[in-house]
């Protein structure tokens, strides 16, 4: 066997100081591939975080986009309904969402809202509310239901608030005066001189067309646009007839009438119940 050679500690460490030298000066020769190595490694990084965030936006969306699928407010919700009427309280005290109603549109089968003057029917309409007192809107309510200082308020110590209608309820009690006033009802109102009868006869006009004029007012602010189709009548010889019968997206009236009553004023209230005008400017030269 032949000896090894040995080297010392000092020529092995100038042995790997002259080797790693010479891959330095080997890598340093080639500038570009390594700056071409980077911009590839950064461009793809930035290729990945661009569709990292693509891909998250894009489900981000489909969820958002699902979710109010099956939530947002259709139109049986409050927000299509302050839409469509002026803001009073009932809004958020009374569930007035739409549910489906199948009108009576009966031609030759009257009920007991279209049965002849007299008591039953009379008793038919004020169960809807037609002869309710005035309700009071508070004061922290009156802006947002269109009331201003300008109008009637209640003295403070009374409770305070704005007198006020339920609209809808106004309605029916002038659809019920119009059918009081009817040919064939007016006689038996007027003989008997209750309600709005208690008045001259030139009022009692102006009255009965006031109330006719909302009424075409309001239908024709949110007319229906349903149709009415048609069925046949007459076995023997049939005939075409419109059908009244049709379904309609109605809100609680119940529960709109039960909230009004509850909120009456008191039949009988004091002298200074009301307080006085602020301004004579708020009063006015005559009835509008």
């Amino acid at each position: 066997m032949f000896p090894q050679t040995s080297r010392s500690s000092g020529e092995d460490s100038h042995s790997e100081a002259e080797s790693h030298e010479q891959l330095l000066d080997k890598e340093s020769s080639y500038p570009d591939y390594n700056h071409s190595r980077i911009k590839r490694l950064r461009s793809w990084t930035h290729i990945f975080l661009l569709s990292s965030v693509s891909i998250i936006a894009i489900l981000s969306s489909f969820v958002t986009g699902a979710w109010y699928g099956s939530h947002k407010l259709g139109p049986t919700g409050q927000d299509y309904l302050q839409h469509v009427q002026h803001y009073s309280p009932i809004l958020k005290e009374v569930d007035t969402s739409l549910h489906p109603v199948l009108f009576n549109g009966s031609f030759m089968k009257e009920n007991d809202f279209r049965k002849g003057a007299g008591i039953e029917v009379d008793a038919a309409w004020a169960s809807l509310g037609v002869h309710y007192r005035s309700i009071a809107i508070p004061v922290s309510e009156a802006p947002a239901s269109g009331l201003t200082k300008s109008h009637v308020q209640i003295a403070s110590k009374y409770g305070g608030g704005f007198p006020a209608n339920v609209e809808g309820l106004h309605h029916l009690h002038c659809l019920n005066l119009v059918r009081q006033s009817l040919y064939f009802n007016y006689d038996y109102y007027h003989s008997k001189g209750e309600g709005a009868f208690v008045n001259e006869d030139n009022i009692v006009r102006y009255h009965v067309t006031h109330c006719l004029d909302i009424v075409r007012q309001q239908l024709m602010c949110m007319p229906d646009t349903g149709v009415l189709g048609q069925i046949w009548w007459d076995k023997k010889a049939p005939k075409a007839f419109v059908d009244f019968n049709t379904e309609h997206k109605c809100k609680n009236y119940e529960a709109i009438r039960e909230w009004a009553k509850e909120r009456q004023i008191p039949e009988t209230v004091p002298v200074d119940f009301l307080m006085p005008p602020e301004s004579i400017e708020d009063v006015m030269d005559e009835i509008p």
